[in-house]
């Protein structure tokens, strides 16, 4: 069994769904929500922050398949998060293929 198979934390991904409105982008909407395994690690700290802010953490989540995009939410230890870009996808065999994306909190 790998290592991202059983992922130490829980979370719940809610994917972005197509809308045809013309232009043929997504939104985030009432895709149902996929609850997995993943290992969530800290990438990065702005410990500068911005005025009268406080300092904003990015996490990664690393998993086997994550259905998560640009406009997806994640919800993991009680905090919604937004997922910051596309989710990286590395290949390779199916015992080492996996995907990262980067999450930040919502405000």
């Amino acid at each position: 069994m790998s290592l991202l198979d059983s992922g130490p934390e829980e979370i719940t991904v809610y994917p972005t769904v197509d809308v045809d409105d013309g232009y043929g982008g997504t939104a985030p909407g009432p895709g149902a929500p996929v609850t997995l395994r993943a290992r969530v690690m800290p990438a990065e700290t702005d410990e500068q922050g911005e005025p009268g802010y406080l300092a904003g953490t990015l996490y990664r989540v690393y998993a086997r398949s994550l259905p998560a995009g640009p406009w997806s939410r994640v919800e993991w230890a009680g905090t919604t998060w937004a997922v910051v870009g596309e989710p990286q996808r590395y290949g390779g065999s199916r015992r080492v293929a996996y995907q990262v994306a980067t999450i930040r909190k919502r405000g």
